[in-house]
């Protein structure tokens, strides 16, 4: 069997201030509390990614830094992953600065050390966060797994673009939470 990973990305409330992104966060804590529960019932390791900046912008963006304009500043209210987010104890974490979870963290030697070879990836954005985390794996010879139902973006042809590099240039796969339940659960048996 391959060992798989669930990894939910920047479910945080930052990411969640306009009308259309708050309209799509039910039914997307919903999808991340599935796979969540499916991910302990079967012992497949979780890893939840948040972004957090320092207020000094010494860990901003280039972005950020242009319009000098911050924020995730630990112990805001809004850097936290939401209450409605199922947790464990057994759970890793990893603060990233980037959209790439790769970037500046320690979280490919986290995933070499767990022997995780497929990645499920869930959160935002597909556009973002959770895009470039599935490119940056595949570059790194993980398997890709989208989540399609427990992931989100507010951008339709941005999500379209990155769903076309990851399952047609990278021949990784998207997948609703049954489809990845069942080639799971034949692969746990």
């Amino acid at each position: 069997m391959k060992e798989y990973g669930l990894v939910v990305i920047d479910m945080q409330p930052f990411f969640f201030r306009n009308e259309t992104r708050k309209a799509a966060l039910p039914d997307l804590l919903k999808k991340n509390n599935e796979l969540l529960q499916f991910a302990h019932d079967n012992r497949i390791p979780i890893i939840k990614v948040r972004t957090v900046h320092n207020p000094d912008k010494s860990t901003w963006n280039l972005v950020m830094k242009k319009y000098n304009e911050g924020g995730l500043y630990d112990g805001d209210d809004d850097v936290d992953f939401y209450e409605e987010i199922l947790k464990y104890p057994e759970e890793e974490t990893i603060t990233k600065t980037r959209q790439s979870t790769f970037i500046r963290t320690n979280f490919e030697g986290l995933l070499n050390s767990l022997n995780i070879g497929t990645l499920i990836l869930t959160g935002v954005f597909i556009h973002g966060c959770v895009g470039r985390t599935a490119i940056d794996a595949y570059e790194r010879d993980f398997h890709v797994i989208l989540a399609k139902e427990a992931s989100f973006s507010d951008i339709p042809l941005q999500e379209q673009a990155m769903i076309d590099v990851i399952t047609g240039e990278q021949e990784q796969q998207v997948l609703t939470n049954n489809e990845i339940i069942n080639v799971l659960s034949k692969e746990l048996l």
